[in-house]
């Protein structure tokens, strides 16, 4: 048996609800956002606000020994990457990191006695290797989503292990620094 009072309760809770749903409509409307996915698998597709980076010339192309890009989708399809991951050189050797869009830079994770190296953002930066072994170094922006990679200087494996196991990988990086030397070189 309906009575009377919970009708009229029932009544006000359901027209009270109402209007300040479509009072809060509005304004939640207001701020909503649309999210786009991204097709990050074909490098065709993909569109970021980064705009283009020329900054080397022909001669410093030429004077190294090998030339790291900075992209933001690598050859197989991944956001944040160097190509290529690995470089070995002899010691003397230079590397050029070529930045093809802002928003990158190359710091070292783990080098030979403790070395410290850390690139402008935006530019592209060269270094030359003049003590042996292994190099690991980052996208300071985009290490958790694996912008990393490896130099192997003079074929010198001696801090294989730190360059392995360093505590300061995270993310995708641990797995990918992991994955590069496991691959090439045996413990």
């Amino acid at each position: 048996m309906i009575i009377r009072r919970n009708l009229i309760r029932g009544i006000g809770a359901s027209l009270i609800g109402l209007s300040t749903y479509n009072i809060l409509k509005p304004a939640s409307a207001a701020k909503s956002y649309k999210i786009e996915e991204e097709n990050i698998c074909n490098s065709d597709d993909f569109v970021i606000n980064h705009e283009p980076v020329n900054d080397v010339t022909e001669t410093q192309l030429a004077a190294v020994d090998d030339v790291v890009k900075m992209l933001n989708v690598g050859p197989s399809g991944s956001r944040f990457r160097y190509d290529p991951m690995l470089s070995e050189i002899d010691v003397g050797g230079k590397i050029l990191w070529k930045a093809t869009t802002k928003g990158h830079n190359v710091e070292f994770m783990v080098a030979p006695n403790d070395i410290k190296y850390k690139s402008k953002m935006h530019k592209s930066a060269g270094y030359t290797f003049t003590t042996p072994g292994i190099y690991t170094y980052k996208c300071t922006p985009h290490v958790s989503a694996g912008m990393i990679g490896v130099v192997v200087v003079g074929n010198d494996l001696s801090n294989i292990t730190e360059a392995m196991d360093n505590v300061a990988y995270y993310g995708q990086a641990k797995d990918l620094i992991q994955e590069i030397l496991e691959r090439f070189y045996v413990r």
